[in-house]
C-alpha cells in the first residue's frame, strides 16, 4: 500500500490552484472561474493599495465603518503579500518593517489601533501581573512564534524598543494560557 495516492496529489494542486485563482482575482485578471477578462486596473489590490496609501497619507478621518474598511483591505494585503497555499500562519520578518511596504503597513496598523498597541513591558505586566526580564522575554518568545502579531513604533529610534503589541492579542493568549515558558 502507497503512503500517498492520487487523491494527495489532487488536493495539493487543488489548493495551489486556489491560491493562483486568488491572487488573480487580487490583481482584478482572473474572475472566479480562472479566466482572464477583467482589466488589471479593477482589481481589489489596487482599490485596497489606493485605499491604504490614503490612510498612510493622513488623508482620511477616522470612522468606525472606516476603520473596518480600512482593516479589511490591510488583511487581504497581506494575505496576498505573505499568504501561502497552505493557509498556514506566516511569521512577518523583522526585516520586513524596514521596506516601503513595511512602513505603510506599520502606519496603517497604528491608524486603525493606535488605542490598542502596548509596549513589551506593558504586555509583559498585563499578561502575568508583573513587567520582569523573564515575562519580556515570554512576550518576546510569543512574538518570535507567531502567536503575537508586533508593530514597530515609527516614534522609537532603537529597534530594541519599538515593538509594539495588540492588547486584545495579549489579553487572549493570557486567558487561554498559551504564552511560552
Amino acid at each position: 500500500m502507497a503512503l500517498f495516492d492520487e487523491q494527495f496529489i489532487r488536493e495539493i494542486i487543488a489548493r495551489v490552484r486556489q491560491r493562483y485563482l486568488g491572487l488573480g482575482n487580487a490583481l482584478g485578471e482572473l474572475d472566479e472561474q480562472g479566466h482572464g477578462d477583467q482589466a488589471a486596473s479593477t482589481g481589489s489590490l489596487l482599490d485596497d493599495l489606493k485605499l491604504l496609501t490614503g490612510v498612510a497619507n493622513g488623508s482620511y478621518q477616522r470612522t468606525d465603518e472606516l476603520v473596518y474598511e480600512v482593516e479589511m483591505a490591510l488583511a487581504r494585503l497581506l494575505d496576498v503579500l505573505l499568504g501561502n497555499a497552505l493557509q498556514s500562519k506566516t511569521v512577518i520578518p523583522d526585516s520586513f518593517w524596514k521596506t516601503e511596504i513595511g512602513v505603510l503597513v506599520s502606519r496603517v496598523r497604528w491608524w486603525i489601533s493606535v488605542d490598542e498597541l502596548i509596549t513589551i513591558s506593558n504586555a509583559a505586566a498585563l499578561a502575568f501581573g508583573e513587567n520582569t526580564q523573564a515575562n519580556r522575554m515570554r512576550i518576546v518568545r510569543a512574538i518570535d512564534n507567531g502567536l503575537l502579531e508586533w508593530v514597530p513604533d515609527p516614534s522609537v529610534a532603537n529597534p530594541q524598543q519599538n515593538k509594539r503589541v495588540l492588547r486584545p492579542q495579549v489579553e487572549r493568549l493570557r486567558d487561554q494560557r498559551r504564552l511560552p515558558e
